[in-house]
């Protein structure tokens, strides 16, 4: 038993070395070559999400330590990718990795990961200016060479959980794989559909309502509306619900045409609220054929 344990530790060691390895040429490429930082960002966290799946949980800290460690002497020239690449894709990829272990439902632990991974990179800015006294998002429009700085900084809240639900969800596709060969189910039986309807509708009411007094964390909310809607149509097309997905083209088309005919009537970047449209009418018909379908079995 002894010996079994011993070559458990052995696999599990030689499994995140492989994973520090990745990680820590990551840091070094963004030293020599600042761009590609904008494309590793959206592949970071799936290494720590896999690590976490493979191994005991209590080995992970083996991995994490070795990582940030070998990544800061790497990058002392540029220790921000460190604590603003390295150290929250780590978190991130610990918790959702953990999520999907103990079953928790792709919807919650994918939208909880994205969530945690955007707060923790905005929540790292700060510190970042109070050592390096560079404002990584002037940093991010220069790289990226953004010509309407009004609409990137209204947007920068909205623009975070873009890039991290990306990465998230590029970890899900990466770790499902290795979920089905242990197993894993979710515990938690939910109706993800009839729950991403109600969550995109409540993000889409929240949103209108506080774009009217901070317009970046109303458009935060139509980001999470369009991640719930995107639920939603994954899972008509899954079920072939084609009553629902002739609707949500007619609902495309409705919005097409009142973006073009009301957008004039706003200012200063309110008119972004008429994409909110869409997720409505997308997911109150949804909603509203589920209750008719259930009613008439």
């Amino acid at each position: 038993m002894t010996d079994l344990k011993k070559t458990s530790l052995i696999r599990a060691i030689c499994f995140m070395a492989f994973f520090v390895a990745i990680n820590v040429l990551c840091s070094f490429l963004t030293v020599v070559a600042p761009l590609a930082s904008v494309i590793l960002i959206i592949f970071l966290p799936f290494t720590s999400a896999v690590v976490e799946v493979n191994v005991r949980d209590r080995w992970f800290p083996i991995y994490a330590f070795a990582t940030i460690g070998l990544s800061i002497v790497v990058t002392l020239s540029s220790i921000d990718f460190t604590i603003f690449y390295i150290i929250p894709s780590i978190f991130t990829g610990y918790i959702f990795g953990l999520s999907l272990k103990r079953g928790i439902p792709k919807l919650i632990a994918i939208f909880g990961a994205s969530l945690i991974q955007a707060g923790l990179s905005l929540g790292f800015i700060p510190l970042l200016q109070l050592i390096t006294d560079k404002n990584l998002v002037d940093v991010f429009a220069e790289i990226l060479r953004i010509s309407n700085r009004f609409l990137f900084d209204t947007a920068i809240l909205l623009i975070f959980f873009v890039v991290a639900l990306v990465q998230v969800v590029l970890s899900y596709i990466v770790v499902e794989n290795e979920l089905s060969k242990f197993g894993i189910k979710p515990i938690v039986q939910v109706n993800e559909k009839l729950v991403s309807d109600i969550a995109g509708l409540i993000s889409i009411v929240i949103g209108l309502i506080v774009s009217f007094f901070y317009l970046p964390v109303g458009l935060l909310f139509l980001g999470f509306s369009y991640y719930f809607l995107g639920f939603s149509v994954f899972y008509q097309i899954k079920c072939k619900l084609y009553p629902c997905l002739i609707a949500d083209g007619i609902a495309l088309l409705i919005q097409i045409v009142l973006y073009a005919v009301l957008n004039g009537y706003f200012s200063n970047l309110k008119e972004l609220t008429l994409l909110l449209i869409l997720p409505t009418l997308v997911l109150l018909f949804s909603i509203s054929y589920s209750f008719l379908k259930k009613s008439k079995q």
